[in-house]
């Protein structure tokens, strides 16, 4: 079965993608999931605007990954063995993409191959979502309260995930153009990979295709994709250090530095833990510093060599400051003596 995937922040804008999706597709059910209070579990399957099935399910553990394993995949499977060859699936808000998929093949190896994985989004509300503070139950964007991540965190994910992204606009709010074209620069900046279509006058043969292998890597810890081309006025400065850096100074700069950037990636090489490479993310007023592997595993993009390496998107930068900062956290030769570190090869500490 083929499957064309809807995931995004917000109920409204995945309705409206998919009844957009569902107009060029006539004849493929359309499955919505909703997660509710109480590990409540609604499902909808629609076509051609018709509702087709409604029912409400309480899941012992109400959860978003529970949701795809007891009730997502087993509702597909029964429209493959009604001889449905394609369906169109809006995940609740919240569900990642990929966590999605992995439960879908967990249950039906083989069963079903993803056409498109599509993010539903309203342009005027990206910038506030990127820095929303609030995590995502807090925000009212889940009906589970363990769920801590912020809105953007989500939001990031999904943008590197997805193949498409599907503007949408709501009835309930006028548009505002300016605010609309600002929103999808920035989709460009933060998602160059991946199409921007218009819901409003959808055509098929815009989606993109899914290739879940790009679609991790994209995703991996310390990762780092750039636009070829800056979408005025975001932008994305990249800096590199060789040398390790010192934790404190390090910890200093990255917090000044990412006061203006909504979007932070790449890796560092840190004083103290010069085995590991220090992966480094941050969406919005969320920075966080994680495990990104040893330097000798393979690494996302073939760096061979040890060495900090971030990309800093946003609209107002300085791309001195960024580097003045950054190059100030490197040790100093006296500090690389003091710690006794040895080099390798293509970095051997120059002598000034």
């Amino acid at each position: 079965m083929h499957l064309i995937i809807l995931t995004s922040l917000d109920v409204l804008s995945r309705n409206t993608a998919a009844s957009l999706v569902a107009d060029e597709f006539p004849h493929v059910p359309v499955v919505l999931h909703d997660l509710l209070d109480g590990g409540v579990v609604m499902r909808r399957i629609h076509s051609d605007d018709q509702l087709i099935e409604r029912e409400s399910t309480v899941l012992e553990h109400g959860c978003l990954s529970c949701t795809v394993r007891f009730d997502l995949a087993p509702a597909l499977l029964r429209l493959a063995a009604a001889g449905e060859t394609r369906a169109i699936v809006g995940l609740p808000p919240g569900t990642t993409a990929e966590n999605a998929i992995d439960g879908l093949r967990a249950v039906a190896p083989g069963v079903f191959t993803v056409d498109t994985v599509a993010l539903a989004a309203r342009p005027e509300d990206i910038e506030d979502q990127l820095w929303d503070h609030h995590t995502l139950f807090g925000a009212g964007y889940t009906a589970v309260p363990e769920d801590s991540r912020t809105p953007g965190e989500f939001l990031m994910g999904e943008l590197l995930f997805a193949d498409t992204i599907l503007t949408t606009s709501s009835e309930l709010i006028c548009d505002d153009a300016a605010l609309s074209a600002r929103g999808q620069q920035l989709l460009r900046e933060l998602a160059p990979h991946a199409r921007l279509v218009p819901s409003d006058g959808l055509d098929a043969a815009a989606l993109g295709s899914h290739s879940c292998e790009q679609a991790r890597n994209r995703n991996l810890p310390g990762a780092v994709f750039t636009p070829t081309l800056s979408s005025q006025p975001f932008r994305t400065v990249e800096h590199r250090v060789s040398r390790p850096l010192h934790p404190e100074r390090f910890q200093t700069a990255l917090g000044a530095i990412s006061v203006g950037c909504c979007f932070v990636r790449g890796s560092a090489w840190i004083a103290g833990m010069l085995d590991l490479r220090v992966a480094v993310h941050g969406v919005g007023p969320r920075i966080s510093l994680g495990d990104g592997g040893a330097w000798g595993a393979e690494p996302p993009q073939d760096e061979l060599c040890r060495g900090t390496h971030l990309a800093l998107t946003g609209d107002d930068l300085d791309d001195d400051d960024i580097a003045g900062l950054l190059d100030a956290c490197a040790l100093t030769d006296e500090e690389l003596e003091s710690a006794r570190i040895t080099f390798p090869a293509p970095f051997a500490p120059e002598h000034h």
